[in-house]
């Protein structure tokens, strides 16, 4: 199907199953002249994405989502600025799930190897505003795109993972639907292994400069091994020097992700088309 039919479909469906969010009014994707980019609440959003690399043997294994905002005169925003229009849980819901929806449109349309991830976080306030069946609604809207839930990793605020029972809920769901669980900067100092394990996360996520390299090497050695004996990668972001890069390679990193990363993703890219 073309993308303008799929653009045309998603906009009219996501209305649909937010019939009450103020937000549905004052949004929607637009592809004009191949490329795509989206309005909500007077923000112009374009997505764009970030390679991540397994350390192994340097392949792209997933692409992470980010977002660029302007406003109506073209001045750059925070993407959180978003939320402070989301003034209710069906505006969050709808804001939540228009961000994830146009992060997979723009996926679709990059023509990246099938077999590499799409990584999407999931606002809290969503989380806290839905109160079960968390990943089913979006999992139909996947589908429409050709995709499946086991090709998208979904960040999750490892703190709350550890300590929300209602965060833990959500996870469990996410997780039963089949998509992959990222847990974002849990506390170096009190990470609770097996509870991340028994939530079925995969990889933990921080950065090295500054937070991580505060911490005494061997403490982080040690917290590297317990993920490793949890069975829970070691994701490392902003990597964006070679430097950072050998420092994660050092500490057990399984997956690193950064701009540092952009020629090799490109080049895949090429060869596939």
């Amino acid at each position: 199907m073309p993308l303008t039919s799929v653009v045309e479909y998603l906009n009219d469906r996501l209305h649909q199953l937010h019939p009450t969010a103020r937000l549905r009014e004052q949004a929607g994707f637009r592809y004009r002249q191949g490329q795509l980019s989206a309005g909500i609440a007077g923000f112009r959003l374009t997505p764009h994405q970030v390679p991540v690399v397994r350390t192994g043997d340097g392949t792209v294994a997933a692409y992470s989502a980010q977002l660029r905002v302007e406003s109506s005169r073209g001045h750059p925003m925070k993407p959180e600025a978003l939320y402070v229009h989301a003034w209710d849980a069906e505006d969050v819901l709808f804001l939540d799930r228009f961000l994830r929806t146009f992060h997979a449109l723009h996926h679709l349309s990059a023509g990246h190897d099938t077999n590499a991830w799409l990584v999407l976080g999931v606002h809290l306030r969503h989380l806290s505003a839905l109160p079960e069946q968390h990943g089913q609604v979006f999992q139909e809207l996947l589908h429409r795109l050709g995709l499946e839930p086991s090709q998208v990793v979904l960040r999750l605020n490892g703190r709350a993972l550890q300590q929300d029972p209602h965060v833990q809920a959500a996870a469990r769901s996410f997780a039963r639907h089949g998509y992959r669980l990222l847990a974002t900067r849990p506390a170096l100092d009190d990470t609770d292994w097996s509870v991340l394990h028994e939530l079925g996360v995969g990889w933990v996520v921080t950065d090295l400069p500054p937070y991580i390299w505060r911490h005494d090497q061997d403490a982080l050695l040690d917290w590297s091994r317990q993920a490793q004996a949890h069975s829970i990668g070691l994701w490392i972001d902003r990597i964006d020097t070679p430097e950072a890069l050998e420092r994660a390679q050092a500490l057990g990193a399984e997956l690193v992700e950064g701009e540092l990363f952009r020629a090799v993703a490109d080049l895949r890219v090429r060869e596939a088309s």
